[in-house]
C-alpha cells in the first residue's frame, strides 16, 4: 500500500476538500482524486461522498482514519529507527596503492559499499612504512596493502595477496635497449616512496646511472597519459600496463635485465571491534582470482 495515497487520505480527512488537500501537499487536484480512489480500490470501501462543495467522510472512511494514522506513525518510528542505525554506522581508513584500487579492486569495492550503506571509507595512498603497521597497531588505520621487494613480519595479521611483475615500457617500440641507455632517456616516475619507484631508484643507484631528464608524477594515470602522448620511459607493475600493451598504445622495452617481483600484503589488526574490517577483506580480497 502507498504510503503517500494515505498521508493523502489524512490530510483530506481534515481539509474535506479536495482543492485545499492538493495546495497542502502541493499536488494537482487530479492527483489528490487519484489517491484516493486508488486507496478506496485497495480496500474495497467507499472512504468519502463527493459533494457539490466538498468531500464528506463515510462511516468506513471514519472508522480507516485511527487505522491510517497508526501505519504512518509506523513508519515514522520505522525511518527513525533506521536512521540511528545509519548515526552507529562504522569508518574505515584503508590504505592502498592508486593503481591497486582502479585495476584490482574497484569494482569489488564498490558491490561491497552499495551492500554496506552504514560504512564510510576513507582512501589514503599506501606505501612500504614502518608507520602505516604503526597506525594499524594503535587503530588509526583498518587495513593496509603492503607492497614491497620483501614483507617483513611483524605481529600484525598479514594475507598474501598477490605478486606481480614489473616492465620498463615506453610509446615507441625500440629494437635494443642497455641500462646505461637511460642516461640519455627521460624518466618517468612515481611520488617517493611508491614501491614501483623504490625499485627504480635502486637500479640507477647500484649501476650508478644519472637519467638526462626525470619527471615525477603524483599518480599512475598521470603518468601513463604523459608517456602515451609525449614519450619517455618508466618501470611500472604490469597488470597497469595491460590493455595499453594490447593495443599498441606502449611497447615494452627489450632490456636484458630481470626485475624484481613485488609482493603485496595485506595488514589488518584482528584485535579491531569492526565487524565491517572481516567483511571487507572477506569480499574484496579473499574470493580474488
Amino acid at each position: 500500500m502507498n504510503i503517500n495515497f494515505i498521508k493523502t487520505f489524512l490530510v483530506a480527512s481534515e481539509t474535506k476538500n479536495v482543492s485545499r488537500t492538493a495546495s497542502l501537499l502541493n499536488y494537482s487536484q487530479s492527483t489528490v482524486s487519484g489517491h484516493i480512489e486508488k486507496l478506496e480500490n485497495e480496500l474495497r470501501v467507499l472512504l468519502f461522498h463527493r459533494k457539490k462543495y466538498g468531500i464528506e467522510l463515510t462511516n468506513e472512511g471514519l472508522t480507516y482514519i485511527k487505522y491510517a494514522q497508526n501505519i504512518i506513525d509506523s513508519n515514522i518510528e520505522f525511518e527513525k529507527e533506521l536512521r540511528g542505525m545509519y548515526k552507529q554506522s562504522e569508518s574505515l581508513i584503508v590504505n592502498m596503492q592508486e593503481s591497486q584500487y582502479i585495476y584490482k579492486y574497484s569494482h569489488k569495492i564498490g558491490k561491497w559499499l552499495m551492500d554496506n550503506p552504514h560504512v564510510n571509507i576513507t582512501f589514503k595512498t599506501a606505501h612500504s612504512d614502518f608507520y602505516l603497521k604503526e597506525e594499524l597497531s594503535n587503530f588509526e588505520t583498518d587495513l593496509s596493502l603492503i607492497t614491497d621487494e620483501y614483507i617483513i613480519n611483524n605481529t600484525l595479521d598479514n594475507i598474501a595477496i598477490s605478486v606481480d611483475n614489473l616492465v620498463l615500457v615506453s610509446n615507441k617500440q625500440i629494437s635494443s635497449f642497455h641500462l646505461n641507455d637511460l642516461e640519455n632517456s627521460t624518466l618517468l616516475v612515481t611520488e617517493k616512496g611508491c614501491s614501483y619507484r623504490e625499485q627504480m631508484e635502486k637500479i640507477l643507484f647500484k649501476n650508478n646511472i644519472t637519467p638526462m631528464q626525470k619527471l615525477e608524477f603524483i599518480g599512475i594515470e598521470s603518468l601513463k597519459l604523459h608517456i602515451k602522448k609525449f614519450g619517455g620511459i618508466a618501470l611500472l607493475p604490469e597488470f597497469v600496463v595491460t590493455q595499453e600493451l594490447k593495443n599498441n598504445e606502449l611497447f615494452l622495452v627489450p632490456l636484458d635485465y630481470q626485475f624484481t617481483t613485488l609482493k603485496t600484503n595485506l595488514l589488518y589488526n584482528s584485535s579491531t571491534k569492526k565487524n565491517s574490517v572481516f567483511s571487507f577483506i572477506e569480499n574484496v580480497f579473499s574470493l580474488e582470482g
